[in-house]
């Protein structure tokens, strides 16, 4: 399931400068061609989730990094995330699913 971005509406921008909305530049290559090296999300926190879903996960391994990956699965409390370019993707298929505590938000809409 691939999600097509719209660009953000003035709602969306209004709920970014009142900090309801997350900002966050997509490094590297894993999500393309969805999400390009340099594309800016806006991400909604604690939304709801469902399978196919893109979101902002702290990294199970490392403290200091946040991940942008695509809902695989959800089951017991678990997520198993993915990217969509899976040659240039560490995701759940090398560490495992992660709690949904872990789970930033959601990517609501790309800015650029």
């Amino acid at each position: 399931m691939r999600v097509e971005f719209r660009p953000p509406n003035w709602t969306e921008r209004l709920l970014y400068f009142a900090g309801r909305r997350i900002a966050f530049l997509v490094e590297g290559d894993s999500m393309a061609p969805t999400l390009k090296d340099g594309d800016t999300v806006l991400v909604r926190p604690r939304a709801d989730i469902n399978v196919g879903d893109i979101v902002l996960a702290d990294h199970p391994y490392r403290s200091s990094v946040t991940i942008l990956k695509r809902v695989a699965r959800i089951a017991d409390g678990r997520v198993t995330l993915a990217g969509d370019n899976e040659a240039a993707s560490t995701d759940s298929r090398t560490f495992g699913p992660v709690s949904i505590k872990s789970i930033i938000g959601r990517v609501e809409c790309r800015l650029n």
